[in-house]
């Protein structure tokens, strides 16, 4: 006669139990740039859509996040200069799984930037629509 329990008794370890947590949560989403009130219009339309968003204007507390944590999308601003995009992006080179990567840039400098990036997916040019940034982030890495 076959147990009544079943399979649904078996439990996962605590590291199974942490990976299916993590895989359940919210997608995350690091948003840099030197511009206070861009940083923070991307990041706040991407929370009302779901997603799990990390913000930051000094480049050195964007580059511990992303050293901290797996992010599965980074928004850039090439208004970081070329200091800070140079760090963010060797960072960026380092990881074994990289996140994909969209950039910010004016008009002028769009084209020429994506050329030079690590893995850019996307290029938004300002002046730009909020609702653009969650129609893409939804395209490359899903709903939240």
């Amino acid at each position: 006669m076959a147990d009544k329990r079943g399979e649904s008794d078996v439990r996962p370890g605590p590291k199974e139990a942490a990976r299916t947590d993590v895989a359940r949560g919210p997608k995350a989403v690091l948003v840099t740039g030197k511009d206070f009130r861009e940083t923070a219009s991307i990041a706040n339309s991407l929370e009302a859509c779901g997603y799990d968003v990390s913000a930051w204007t000094d480049v050195a507390d964007a580059r511990e996040k992303l050293a901290a944590r797996q992010f599965e999308l980074v928004i850039l601003s090439t208004n970081l200069g070329q200091k800070g995009m140079d760090d963010i992006l060797g960072d960026l080179r380092a990881m074994r799984i990289t996140p994909k990567v969209i950039l910010i840039a004016d008009e002028d400098e769009g084209d020429a930037a994506s050329r030079c990036f690590l893995r850019v997916v996307a290029v938004v040019n300002r002046p730009f629509q909020l609702s653009e940034f969650a129609d893409i982030v939804t395209q490359l890495i899903g709903p939240p």
